[in-house]
């Protein structure tokens, strides 16, 4: 977690604490299509049998979150968050979103369900008679004006983890350090 800003701190601790596996800061190298080197914020995923015994359970999801996702199936997240201003233009463009979506090893060649991805905030896609669904989230307190992601807000990511802690405040109180 070393190079994040605060509402990244808080989106990636959001995310684990809904069950995902998560990579931050995840490189986009140059490619033919990619002129400059850049990042995605937070990458993951989330397998549909994910359970912890503190804090991992099913009533411990939060409900923003399983509006727009199945929990049932296996998902990958591309999550970016902006804590100034930012250009509506640059978030999920075409091809971070194609390079991300490879990475994730669902499918050969992923990317090519890109246009398909890049007009929905959750897409399921159906591959080898598997389901998979793969989740845009922007995180920011400041409103976006697009629908083809799920936006929350840095305050609402706050507010959830300190209620999970609070939930399980004997065992998260023990494993203080290491938050």
């Amino acid at each position: 977690m070393n190079n994040m800003n605060y509402g990244e701190t808080n989106a990636y601790w959001y995310l684990r604490l809904n069950g995902f596996f998560l990579i931050n800061n995840f490189v986009i190298h140059r490619t033919d299509e990619i002129v400059h080197s850049s990042d995605i914020d937070i990458l993951g995923i989330r397998l549909p049998y994910v359970f912890e015994e503190v804090g991992g359970q099913p009533n411990d999801w939060d409900e923003s979150l399983l509006q727009t996702l199945n929990p049932n199936l296996m998902t990958g997240v591309i999550c970016e968050v902006k804590t100034g201003e930012f250009d509506e233009d640059l978030l999920f463009r075409k091809e971070h979103l194609q390079y991300c979506l490879d990475r994730f090893g669902f499918m050969p060649q992923l990317s090519k369900n890109t246009d398909q991805i890049n007009k929905n905030k959750n897409t399921v896609i159906v591959y080898d008679g598997q389901e998979f669904q793969i989740l845009k989230l922007f995180v920011s307190n400041k409103k976006a004006n697009r629908q083809d992601f799920l936006q929350l807000r840095i305050n609402h990511l706050r507010t959830f983890i300190k209620n999970r802690i609070k939930k399980y405040s004997d065992n998260k109180w023990q494993d203080r350090l290491f938050f």
